[in-house]
């Protein structure tokens, strides 16, 4: 045999199977066989569908959990703000206003308070400890900082705040 007449008999075979591929692709032998180009795409297409649900379920697990993770930080981020509080009425220091920015890569709690206070050393060896043991908390918990700053009330501009992204406040 030659290689000439090989290579026009598989050019040929291969010119013949491109001329029949879609009739050979839809038609059966008999009801127990499937033409090897039909389960080749019934299994392609099932691969593609399969693992497109695959992803948009991993996808809508992700999200739920990242939109739990939020929440559960968010709410601890409010919880050691009202810990402050706690801790600051428990010996008489009056709080006028919190403001919270939780959208922040690490969330921020505005303790506003009379100047008087802030500039008072017994205040401030009071307060301090406190909220670093309620920092080093919240990074233990989310490996993320919370800044927690204690402010004057005077000439505070909440519109700025609420730029910053302060877009919580509660009156105390």
């Amino acid at each position: 045999m030659s290689t000439t007449a090989e290579t026009t008999g598989i050019k040929q075979f291969n010119n013949y199977l491109a001329q029949h591929a879609a009739s050979s692709k839809a038609s059966k032998i008999s009801d127990a066989y499937f033409h090897v180009n039909v389960v080749a795409d019934a299994y392609t297409r099932g691969y593609a569908d399969g693992e497109s649900s695959a992803q948009k379920a991993l996808m809508d697990v992700l999200l739920q959990k990242a939109k739990e993770q939020f929440v559960e930080k968010a709410n601890q981020v409010y919880l050691s703000a009202k810990a402050t509080i706690s801790h600051l009425k428990a010996n008489n220091y009056r709080v006028e206003r919190i403001y919270i920015n939780i959208f922040h890569k690490s969330p921020k709690v505005i303790v506003a308070m009379e100047d008087s206070l802030l500039l008072s050393d017994e205040f401030v060896e009071f307060a301090y400890p406190k909220i670093h043991e309620l920092q080093c908390s919240f990074q233990s918990l989310f490996n993320s900082t919370l800044d927690l700053s204690l402010i004057s009330v005077t000439d505070l501009d909440e519109d700025l705040l609420a730029k910053d992204g302060f877009d919580y406040s509660e009156t105390l």
